[in-house]
């Protein structure tokens, strides 16, 4: 390859013929990337409405769906409103049944609806990708702006030029390669690890395996939001809270509450974004140097009569050994996707049972006291909310902290040729940091769950008119939310954390390996 660049570009006109080579085949692919990002036929008059649904439509419900969900709520009703106090028309088998019904065509429409995003997600950053790598045509102007410092070197600028611009192309688009794998990956994997399809299962999980509890308000609030559940695109929880509002007119905390639990859900639908961003962040820090290095190649090689052959060699060896430690922190990120997916999993249908208890005490609350509190009520549905974004808080911080660390010690190994033995302390302590930073959250859990019950049914007693109802209503929110605080810190979660943030790992070198090879 070598020494057909020198033959080719051995005088000046040889070398603008390179250049001019070059340019038109990275054109070309510019022309071919933009003819892409447009639709079809764009010059062509839109046409006329159709009854046919398109690719971003809802998909097709299926027949024996539908009579299941039309047999569930045939005689159920379909409006919030009556008398909240008017005690359960409806049977746990029944309401059972409509959970069901509205499970099967919920999550099979978030299913496709994240699957479009995420598809829209990819074109997305595929077309930013590809515009970004040919921007390295750019490169091919160097020699003008060059030709005055380095007059007798334009020969060697076009040369470097045209291979810079060909490199930083070539480059650019293996980032890419890795960035749409991951994206592939994770959009393949978002049925076992998307916290917002774990959101909605825990939700009616823990409504199918409590039904009995929610009875008393089920014909007046349950089967109503389940039913509206069909042409819903938000959370089945926001629903059902802002339903509550509509039981209760002046219960605007409730409207509030819902506002708070679709902003967590946002954060939960960024949450694999995020994890990508992390991952992706950390590979742009790295390979910039490298990409600094492709960019000066022509002043470089104009400077040393030509030797920019050595560093040229030393761009591509990082440049793969960066890729190849890239690949292995996505194959650890995956990882910890799968497991703490399964853990959120565990800890979101406790956590969605007690926002959904919570809800129905506030609601027996508002119908029983004359002057109750909407104070009282935001106080504990916040505070159950709360303990999901520390749960989240800690998966995501220990996650992060992890594949940096990870991402680094992976550089060290392919660049420096450190072997990964050299950080077994962190591959031992590290690995049991994030894992018991996440599983720690789901035996909290566990153990509260068990633990309010016993209280809660020491409190409320057989007599109504005697329940202290601000003692039901914040205890429990208290114990989840700093009771889970404590435990978390003297459990020595926050030192788990704390080791993944503060493990040290020295910086790659950053001296070119092929700095001392001779010139060319």
């Amino acid at each position: 390859m070598w020494s057909t660049l020198s033959r080719l570009t051995s005088n000046p006109s040889a070398a603008l013929r390179w250049a001019s080579v070059a340019a038109l085949i990275m054109v070309a692919l510019g022309a071919r990337v933009a003819h892409a990002s447009q639709p079809a036929n764009a010059d062509e008059p839109a046409a006329a409405p159709s009854d046919e649904p398109d690719a971003d439509s809802e998909p097709a419900v299926e027949p024996a769906v539908q009579k299941e969900f039309d047999d569930a709520f045939k005689d159920a009703p379909h409006d919030i409103g009556g008398d909240p106090s008017g005690g359960s028309e409806l049977t746990a088998q029944q309401l059972r049944a409509m959970i069901k019904a509205a499970r099967d065509k919920v999550i099979p429409r978030l299913e496709a609806k994240l699957e479009r995003k995420s598809a829209a997600r990819m074109a997305t950053i595929a077309r930013i990708i590809r515009w970004i790598s040919i921007a390295g045509v750019l490169l091919l102007a160097m020699p003008l702006f060059l030709r005055k410092k380095y007059p007798n070197q334009l020969g060697v600028l076009f040369k470097y030029s045209a291979l810079a611009a060909v490199t930083f192309f070539v480059a650019v688009n293996l980032f890419g390669v890795v960035a749409l794998g991951f994206r592939g990956a994770q959009a393949a994997l978002a049925q076992q690890t998307n916290p917002q399809i774990k959101i909605v299962e825990g939700f009616f999980d823990a409504l199918d395996e409590h039904a009995e509890e929610f009875l008393p308000v089920g014909s007046a609030l349950f089967a109503p939001t389940l039913y509206q559940l069909q042409d819903s695109d938000d959370q089945p929880t926001v629903v059902l809270i802002e339903n509550g509002q509509r039981l209760f007119k002046d219960a605007h905390v409730f409207v509030t509450i819902a506002q708070m639990f679709k902003k967590l859900d946002v954060v939960f639908a960024l949450l694999p974004t995020i994890l990508l961003l992390v991952t992706m962040v950390l590979f742009v820090v790295a390979i910039k140097p490298t990409l600094l290095e492709i960019i000066r190649l022509p002043a470089t090689a104009a400077a040393t009569g030509g030797g920019g052959r050595a560093v040229i060699r030393s761009a591509i060896r990082r440049l793969v050994s960066e890729l190849v430690a890239t690949l292995c922190t996505i194959g650890v990120l995956l990882a910890l996707s799968l497991i703490s997916a399964a853990i959120l999993g565990e800890i979101v249908r406790p956590a969605l049972f007690s926002i959904l208890e919570f809800f129905g005490t506030s609601v027996v609350y508002l119908m029983l006291q004359k002057d109750a509190s909407s104070g009282l009520v935001f106080a504990s549905l916040f505070g159950v909310i709360s303990f999901l974004v520390l749960n989240l808080a800690a998966i995501t911080l220990a996650m992060s902290f992890f594949l940096g660390k990870s991402q680094k010690i992976f550089q060290r190994r392919f660049h420096d040729r450190l072997p990964l033995s050299a950080h077994a302390r962190f591959w031992k302590w590290g690995t049991v940091s994030v894992v018991f930073a996440q599983v720690l959250p789901l035996l909290y859990m566990v153990l509260s769950s068990w633990l309010l019950e016993k209280i809660e049914t020491r409190l409320i007693g057989d007599d109504v008119s005697t329940v202290p109802w601000s003692a039901v209503m914040l205890v429990g929110p208290g114990l989840l939310v700093f009771g889970f605080a404590l435990v978390f810190w003297a459990a020595r979660g926050v030192r788990a954390i704390k080791f993944l943030f503060g493990y040290k790992v020295p910086a790659v070198t950053v001296a070119p390996r092929g700095a001392s090879e001779p010139n060319s």
